[in-house]
């Protein structure tokens, strides 16, 4: 897949409907707009402990895993110095290894850069500077091939496999050379762990294979690349492949050495990549005669486009070859679709020509792939696919996908697993997340774990906290994974009130669910609990509050009160007493261990739409870099600490409306334009304390941020609009060796700081809309280096939309001063 928006050209409908749409890949091959559309039973440990399954409850299934993404990910290679582990790029865990495993993923792919592996192409002329700072020509740098070595071990470890993917779409990005073998401008950063770069952008180019006079990217070179790949892990216990090439597209015409993007791929030489592939395949069985080769085609290696008309090379010479395809269920098959009335009114279908998508669209791409294997007797594999999660037709059209393509025996690894911040919460995802102090399984999972066999599902609810005037709520339990039975539950009440039915019954299938509505007695605290047989996991006990007055009530219950206005305003609360060591078969931290994930123990989330707070800092190598996830602190009220050398805060990651995804259901609860909230519980243990405690924005961008921070000791409030509006609210330094509670509320009405309970300032800007795609806890924006991690203690945090009355957040405020002065 491509991960960079989309392809720049315009493409007629009669060129795609001539190359099959050209597409692949969940973000591939191709415009977005309809005028110019582009190519496209093993369950959980009883109870509610929260500890998560180890890694020999399910058996790994050789057929099904997903793509590890993120070490692909460092797109300012060569042109700057915007290639940190961690930041960056993201190589995968090894707890993602091991978590796939239990849930039946076993053979995974690892989608890497190769001018990141080889920074220096074996046919270089070079001079010794050039040499010094960027490798020897052909080796492969000793740094990414570790990071290569642990993923590869933690494969190993968990019995499973992984394939080696070259994610570079048959092209190479490099410095420019000059004749004595220098590259001008070329620059060493500071951080040794960043690459060499040019300070000059007309320094960096991109090779494409091409077979004409004058190509700059030759079959040698590749095949002296993936000579060396198979020289050092052919032979690795969790080496489960080579995948050569991702998504060749658009290659020259012929004749030529440059790409045909302007044409949008029409009249390409389509020999090109089988010269290379073959090049590369005779140099991989020199080393190792049996080990499988991937092969994925031309137009984006899209299942429609593997026939003769693209593709009329294949099938090649050659044993324990597999063709690898990516097939998608939206219009341009290209996993970037994800309303389906959008997609349904483009009228076109990748592969297909003129006409809607169906159903029965991601099958009818698949069959042709069968189809083809089977006239030539190979084997083809599913290696990118991915289901969009809002609306039941994309389950329906991706489950009778990758029925046929279980069916037919072929491999199915899904798109966007890994954990780089950028892949979180994409549209099709096969991320994990946490809710309710569980790892939350993607939906993506559940068909392709039924077309396996798998019985294996988690149960969490969703619903809403508060029911005013005695009005019901309705709260629904979801199975997460695949049942091959029904699972049967009741629900009571442990203070009155009514339900429309106590007996719940979760389907067998993928993704099953099943709902009641309760109606609270008045002015009570109902706790709900969940029952089934046979030791069933079962979602944890939930509150439902219809306090009328919970200012009054705090005179009787200040903890009821203050629950009972978080559930009023829909309000996330993180508090790191539920701190766990991993969002990945973690568990509850101990004091001076790191942490991981905090779910949110207020109102603001569902199955859906999970405010998870993660960190997913790989420290699995000595090079992973200095970021490091928090660590646990019991003493007193337990807490975050920021103060060690590279620490890093949490991260709560999710989707933005736009023209293809109007209204997805993982939205963060308020944008800018909104009245909104925030209270933070803090310690101060060092004078002078700053950097950024809570942060609402969009990461990687400049402004439209909202900010609670302290500056040389200093408490600050901050807005700042798209617009370039920004208004900041400053008050005295608090006492240092204490815990403070820190608020702002903002929107329309005007803006306030509050420190301890007490109104510090106030404003009445207006600095603009803008949307809250990425909340971060202790930390300010990773992508955006003057901002800082928080350098003192977080206790909890609390935010909603809306805008509480001055009692309600003073019940707020004494509430978490309480609980963070233990």
């Amino acid at each position: 897949m491509q991960r960079r928006e989309f392809h720049k050209g315009a493409i007629s409908v009669a060129v795609l409907t001539l190359l099959g749409a050209v597409g692949c890949g969940g973000g591939g091959g191709g415009s977005d707009s309809a005028a110019a559309p582009g190519p496209a039973s093993g369950v959980g440990p009883g109870g509610d402990s929260g500890v998560q399954p180890d890694a020999s409850a399910v058996a790994p299934v050789g057929r099904i895993g997903s793509n590890l993404s993120g070490m692909e990910w460092a797109d300012g290679v060569r042109a700057s110095d915007a290639t940190a582990p961690n930041l960056d790029f993201t190589v995968p865990r090894a707890a993602e290894v091991r978590w796939l495993a239990t849930r039946g993923f076993g053979k995974n792919r690892l989608p890497f850069m190769w001018e990141l592996l080889q920074p220096m192409l074996v046919d270089t002329s070079a001079n010794a500077q050039a040499r010094a700072l960027i490798g020897e020509p052909g080796a492969l740098h000793a740094g990414y091939a570790g990071y290569i070595d642990t993923v590869l071990d933690a494969h190993a470890a968990a019995g499973t496999r992984c394939i080696l993917d070259c994610h570079n779409y048959c092209r190479y990005r490099d410095f420019r050379f000059q004749p004595d073998g220098s590259v001008i401008g070329l620059t060493q950063p500071a951080d040794p762990l960043r690459r060499a770069y040019t300070t000059d952008p007309s320094q960096v180019f991109t090779r494409i294979m091409a077979t004409a006079p004058g190509a700059t990217l030759s079959p040698a070179a590749f095949a002296d690349f993936w000579r060396r790949l198979a020289q050092r892990w052919g032979s690795h216990p969790g080496f489960g492949g080579y995948g050569l090439m991702n998504e060749p597209h658009d290659m020259p015409l012929p004749g030529q050495v440059t790409d045909s993007t302007p044409v949008g791929g029409v009249g390409e030489d389509l020999l090109i990549w089988p010269v290379f592939a073959r090049a590369a395949i005779d140099a991989i069985r020199a080393v190792d005669p049996a080990g499988t080769i991937y092969l994925s085609g031309n137009a984006w290696g899209g299942a429609m486009n593997i026939g003769p008309a693209l593709n009329p090379a294949w099938p090649l010479a050659g044993s324990n070859l597999v063709y690898e395809v990516h097939s998608y269920v939206d219009a341009f098959n290209n996993g970037n679709g994800f309303d389906w009335e959008l997609e349904v009114a483009k009228n076109f279908t990748a592969g297909f020509g003129v006409g809607p998508m169906t159903l029965d669209t991601g099958v009818n791409r698949m069959r042709i792939a069968t189809d083809w294997a089977h006239a030539h007797g190979t084997v083809v594999a599913l290696t990118e696919t991915g289901m969009p999660v809002d609306d039941e037709r994309w389950h329906e059209a991706f489950r009778r996908m990758i029925d046929h393509t279980w069916a037919n025996g072929w491999e199915i690894q899904t798109w966007i697993g890994g954990s780089h911040w950028a892949a979180r919460n994409h549209g099709i995802n096969h991320v994990p997340g946490w809710h309710q102090h569980r790892t939350l399984e993607p939906m993506v999972a559940g068909p392709i774990k039924a077309a396996a066999g798998i019985d294996q599902a988690d149960l969490f609810d969703a619903g809403p906290g508060a029911a005013a005037g005695g009005a019901a709520v309705t709260i629904t339990v979801f199975a997460r994974g695949n049942l091959a039975a029904p699972a049967a539950l009741t629900v009571s009440s442990d203070a009155g009130g009514s339900f429309s039915k106590t007996a719940l019954l979760i389907p067998a299938g993928p993704n099953g669910q099943d709902s009641f509505a309760f109606t609270p007695a008045p002015d009570s605290v109902a706790t709900l609990s969940y029952q089934a047989a046979s030791g069933r996991q079962v979602p944890p006990p939930r509150q439902v509050y219809s306090i009328a007055d919970p200012v009054a009530q705090a005179a009787t219950s200040l903890e009821n009160a203050a629950r009972a206005i978080l559930a009023r305003h829909s309000a996330a609360l993180w508090d790191f007493a539920d701190g766990f060591t991993d969002y990945l078969l973690g568990r509850p931290a101990q004091d001076g261990e790191p942490v991981r994930a905090v779910a949110d123990s207020g109102f603001a989330s569902g199955v859906g739409n999970p405010m998870e707070m993660l960190n997913w800092m790989n420290q699995d190598s000595a090079n992973s870099g200095p970021r490091q996830p928090p660590v646990l602190r019991r003493t007193g009220h337990p807490h975050a600490d920021l103060t060690g050398a590279g620490a890093t805060g949490l991260w709560c990651r999710k989707a933005i409306p736009g023209p293809t995804y109007p209204n997805p259901s993982n939205q963060a609860p308020w944008n800018l334009q909104d009245d909104h909230f925030v209270l933070a519980a803090i310690g101060l243990p060092l004078a002078g304390a700053g950097g950024v405690v809570f942060r609402a924005g969009v990461v990687g961008l400049p402004g439209g941020s909202v900010e609670l921070a302290l500056a040389n000791g200093q408490p600050q409030a901050s807005w700042s609009g798209g617009g370039g509006g920004t208004l900041t609210l400053s008050a005295p330094a608090p006492a240092v060796g204490a815990t403070h509670v820190l608020a702002l509320v903002g929107g329309p009405g005007g803006q306030q700081l509050r420190v301890d309970g007490a109104v510090a300032a106030t404003g009445n800007a207006a600095p603009g809309a803008g949307p809250v795609g990425d909340l971060l806890i202790g930390w300010g924006d990773p992508l955006q280096p003057q901002t800082r991690t928080f350098g003192g203690h977080v206790h909890a945090v609390v935010t909603g939309r809306g805008r509480p009355s001055d009692a309600e957040l003073g019940v707020l405020e004494r509430w978490l001063a309480g609980r963070a002065a233990g």
